[in-house]
């Protein structure tokens, strides 16, 4: 064997491992914060101890917000909270005030599933979230959305 095919031969071999080592480093892919999709959504409510509640419903291609014409394009940008990446999740724990969780200020109904919102993560600023037994991790993205007042939800508050 020459000794330039020895030598393309080791660097085959070598590039082969190479990609063999990559496609297996890869992270697992991140799961949504929800298996819901933003278009099965037809109610939603908004609601925390310290606020009135917010309530939305689909009514043929129109979003009513307490039987008055809704701002579609701010609730279609909060329903993208169902499928807003879980940064990290695991188990809730018997002890939730650590997180926020135990009297959330902040709970988001859309259609029979619950999001309670806790308090934010200190070191990266993402937010916890109660859902379906498990505590999740989303950027912080939201939050504007779910204290604001609900005239800024219609579409004509003073009409």
């Amino acid at each position: 064997m020459s000794h330039k095919l020895r030598t393309n031969l080791i660097l085959l071999i070598t590039i082969g491992l190479l990609a063999v080592v990559v496609w297996w480093s890869q992270p697992a892919p991140i799961i949504p914060l929800s298996q819901l999709l933003p278009q099965q959504i037809t109610r939603i409510t908004i609601s925390g101890p310290s606020r009135e509640s917010i309530n939305m419903t689909l009514s043929g291609d129109q979003w009513l917000v307490e039987d008055r014409p809704g701002l579609s394009s701010r609730i279609k940008q909060l329903l993208e909270i169902c499928q807003t990446p879980s940064l990290n999740h695991f188990p809730a724990p018997a002890e939730l005030n650590q997180f926020g969780l135990d009297r959330p200020d902040l709970v988001l109904q859309l259609n029979q599933e619950q999001f309670l919102f806790g308090i934010t993560d200190p070191i990266n600023g993402w937010r916890y979230i109660l859902h379906r037994g498990e505590v999740h991790l989303i950027g912080n993205g939201f939050q504007h959305h779910l204290i604001a007042p609900i005239e800024a939800w219609q579409e004509n508050p003073d009409a």
